[in-house]
């Protein structure tokens, strides 16, 4: 017991002096003020005491929003939002389907091509023969089907042609004539463009550059969705702090007017209304400046949503999540290394650069062997046409020439000479187009041939250097995977560091925010008993408003780190269960 009182006698004594020398700041401070405030209301100071001319800090209208439109928002519908209308996000899945469409027309060089032409042409030229026409007509018609095949380079070319002849010459026994030709030719290189060639490779290119497509627009999904959770907790932290702001206004008015009545009791001096004043505004200037961070992180959050319309601009965003300690965040730094090793988009798009390098020095290294072509080319003629009415003039003059030797025999008693026959056109060659089909398919007039055609270059010094510069390329991007993969591993462990860190300070900020309240309650109380004084009052409330203002700053800086770990590991959609497609 007498230790207690020596003990209550010390407070006291301390409590004494503190008051006398915040009396005498205070009598200060209201030697300043005073004549101010005289000034603005007259000669009653205390009428400018009791009624300051301020503003209310929830009375400051938000540009372009209307209070009376409020969107409730969850983590997850900001970003099923953000991932729908983003920009970003659409440029990205755009590139996906324009390497789709890439990779159609590359595989679009193994559709067949049918190449036709039809024409008519009539000739008239001087004739100095009498095995030569002055006048032909010919109507023709070709065909050409060329198919590409994506086996060991190999193609395929069909011709079709067929050609209506008329002619003046009387030498032709078929008139009008009609000739169908129908050949096959089949190429296989067997060195250069044989394992592989331009086409495969423009191919096999567009196919990792899709996965590389791909790839970009998880990983920039991923980045939309860390920045919607930083925004998303920044506007949390944004109203939270500004009802902590109003809260400590709250508390220096009620202050004031407890105050207010001390001094109509005349147990306060009236500087201590001055100071609570003076307190009190600076806290509604606070509180002021907390509407302006609301705005601004709400912009920031409606601009990654990207709403086309302008609805979600004019109505205020309530998030309905507050920020909470999750104790199966973290893992081991192995474990967190290897996974994001394995998960990071960045990552994957340096192994398929990789492969695309591949594919290239592949197809430069064919390049630099000879050209050696494999070919096999098969044929077949089809004929027919009307005979031609009229007399030959080798049969004629052969049958003049006769008959007048057989006269020249029958005078001399000699035996006639028989005139011997010239022939006639046979049976299946007398008809018209159909009957020249029928010939073509018969295949009776048919040829065929094989060969190789080789191209061998005395110098590829093009072809070699490209190879060197392919080669020297895939070195280059082997070092920024290395280099990339070290950003990884300092990004991790600086992500799990956060986490922890920030883990502590919540629990820190806790701790001294309960103990403010404590000390806040214990320096009322000592006020109240008249054994402290205005400014300690109003020093623990700046402490208590500070304290939470900590605590919330912890809070969200935890669920922040917590997102920048995601982000890091490449784990964010699976933790949000967010599948983009």
């Amino acid at each position: 017991m007498r230790r207690q009182k020596i003990e209550d006698r010390r407070q006291k004594t301390e409590g004494r002096r503190r008051k006398s020398k915040t009396a005498v700041a205070l009598l200060m401070i209201a030697s300043l003020i005073t004549p101010l405030a005289s000034a603005q209301d007259g000669a009653n100071p205390q009428s400018a005491i009791r009624n300051p001319q301020s503003s209310d800090p929830q009375s400051g209208a938000r540009i372009g929003v209307n209070p009376s439109r409020r969107v409730t928002l969850t983590l997850r519908d900001a970003m099923l939002m953000a991932l729908e209308s983003n920009r970003d996000i659409e440029v990205e899945r755009l590139n996906v389907q324009m390497n789709e469409f890439d990779l159609r027309a590359a595989q679009g060089v193994y559709d067949p091509t049918l190449a036709t032409t039809l024409y008519y042409d009539r000739r008239t030229i001087p004739a100095t023969s009498i095995f030569a026409s002055g006048k032909t007509d010919n109507l023709i018609g070709t065909a050409t089907l060329t198919q590409r095949t994506p086996w060991q380079g190999s193609s395929f070319t069909g011709v079709f042609d067929n050609n209506r002849s008329t002619t003046a010459n009387p030498f032709n026994d078929l008139n009008p004539q009609y000739t169908t030709n129908l050949n096959f030719t089949f190429t296989q290189p067997l060195l250069r463009n044989r394992a592989t060639d331009s086409a495969r490779r423009q191919i096999k290119i567009n196919k990792k550059r899709l996965d590389i497509s791909d790839s970009q627009f998880r990983q920039r999904a991923i980045e939309i969705i860390a920045q919607v959770q930083r925004a998303y907790w920044d506007l949390v932290f944004a109203r939270r702090d500004q009802e902590i702001k109003r809260e400590s206004v709250e508390l220096a008015n009620t202050q004031l007017e407890h105050n207010e009545r001390l001094v109509e009791a005349g147990t306060l001096a009236k500087s201590d209304i001055i100071s609570a004043r003076v307190e009190l505004e600076r806290r509604k200037d606070e509180a002021e400046a907390a509407v302006d961070a609301i705005q601004r992180a709400e912009n920031a959050l409606k601009a990654l949503m990207a709403q086309t319309s302008a609805d979600i601009w004019q109505s205020e965003i309530v998030p309905v999540e507050q920020p909470q300690i999750d104790s199966a965040v973290s893992l081991p730094l192995e474990d967190a290394l290897r996974l994001a090793v394995q998960n990071r988009p960045e990552m994957e798009q340096y192994r398929l650069r990789g492969e695309v390098n591949k594919i290239d020095a592949d197809y430069l290294r064919n390049q630099t062997k000879p050209q050696v072509d494999f070919f096999v080319t098969y044929g077949t003629v089809g004929l027919a046409g009307a005979e031609r009415g009229g007399v030959n003039p080798f049969t004629a003059s052969n049958a003049a020439l006769y008959g007048r030797v057989n006269q020249l025999s029958q005078l001399s008693g000699l035996p006639l000479i028989p005139i011997p026959s010239s022939g006639s056109i046979p049976d299946a060659l007398v008809g018209g187009y159909g009957q020249s089909l029928y010939n073509l398919l018969k295949n009776d007039f048919r040829s065929w041939r094989f060969g190789v055609n080789i191209n061998l270059p005395l110098r590829n010094r093009t072809a070699e250097a490209n190879l060197g510069r392919s080669l020297a390329e895939g070195k280059q991007i082997e070092v920024q995977r290395q280099k990339t993969e070290q950003l990884i591993e300092v990004e991790v462990r600086n992500a799990l560091q956060a986490v922890e860190t920030a883990k502590r300070r919540v629990d820190a900020a806790k701790n001294s925010r309960a103990n403010a309240e404590l000390q806040y309650q214990s320096e009322q109380r000592k006020f109240d008993a008249g054994q402290s004084t205005n400014f300690f009052v109003l020093d623990r409330q700046n402490a208590l408003s500070a304290a939470r203002g900590r605590e919330l700053r912890a809070l969200t800086d935890y669920t922040k780190a917590v997102a920048e770990l995601q982000r890091a590991l490449s784990t964010t959609l699976s933790s949000n269960n967010v599948e983009v497609r």
